[in-house]
C-alpha cells in the first residue's frame, strides 16, 4: 500500500513492505525520508560511486513511527533494476530503536556485506539507464543472527520485521 503525505512542503511516499505473515505494523506507518533528496527524485552525485563522479557517502536518512514493540532497526538499500537481479548496496543491523535517523556518511549499527561482498555502503553505480534505489528501514521484533549472502540476510530481516518504511531515490548513468 502506498501512502502519500505532505509534510513540511515535501511530498513523501511510504511503502509498507516486508511484514511477516501474521504480523501487522503498529498503528501508524514507519515513515522514511532523506533531507538529501525527495522520494522518487534523483540522488545527488555525492552519494553515487566514484566511477560515476560520486564519493560513496551514505545519504542522511530520517524516520519516525517505529512500532512500540520493535526491539531493533535495520536498513537495507537495494536496486531492483540491476541487470543480474536485485543488488543490495547497504545492510545495517543492530540499530537501537531510539535512533531517529542516520547522519550523512555514518552507520548507526553493524554494517554487513552487500552484494559486492564488502561491509560498506556502495553508492549508485548502474551500468546504464535509470535505476531506483530503495532505502528501507525495518522495525524488527528482535536481533537477527545474519548468515549467508546479502540476499539471504535481506530475507532474514524481512522475516523478523514487524513493520517497515522506505524512500526511493533514482540514479541514471
Amino acid at each position: 500500500m502506498k501512502i502519500g503525505e505532505l509534510s513540511g512542503g515535501v511530498l513523501m511516499a511510504v511503502v509498507l513492505a516486508g511484514c511477516s505473515a501474521g504480523s501487522t505494523p503498529s498503528a501508524g506507518a514507519l515513515k522514511v525520508s532523506s533531507p538529501a533528496f525527495t522520494d522518487g527524485a534523483a540522488i545527488p552525485a555525492k552519494y553515487a560511486c566514484a566511477r560515476q563522479g560520486g564519493e560513496d557517502v551514505t545519504p542522511p536518512l530520517a524516520w519516525s513511527g517505529v512500532p512500540e514493540s520493535a526491539r531493533e532497526l535495520a536498513i537495507v538499500v537495494d536496486d531492483p533494476d540491476a541487470p543480474g537481479g536485485t543488488y543490495v548496496h547497504w545492510i545495517v543491523t543492530g540499530i537501537p530503536v531510539t535512533e531517529t535517523g542516520v547522519p550523512e556518511g555514518r552507520a548507526p549499527g553493524r554494517v554487513l556485506p552487500g552484494s559486492d561482498g564488502i561491509a560498506a555502503y556502495a553508492g549508485p553505480c548502474p551500468p546504464s539507464g535509470m535505476h531506483h534505489y530503495h532505502f528501507v528501514v525495518y522495525a524488527l521484533r528482535g536481533p537477527i543472527t545474519p548468515s549467508g549472502d546479502a540476499a539471504a540476510v535481506h530475507q532474514q530481516i524481512k522475516k523478523a520485521a514487524i513493520g517497515s518504511g522506505e524512500t526511493v531515490g533514482t540514479w541514471s548513468s
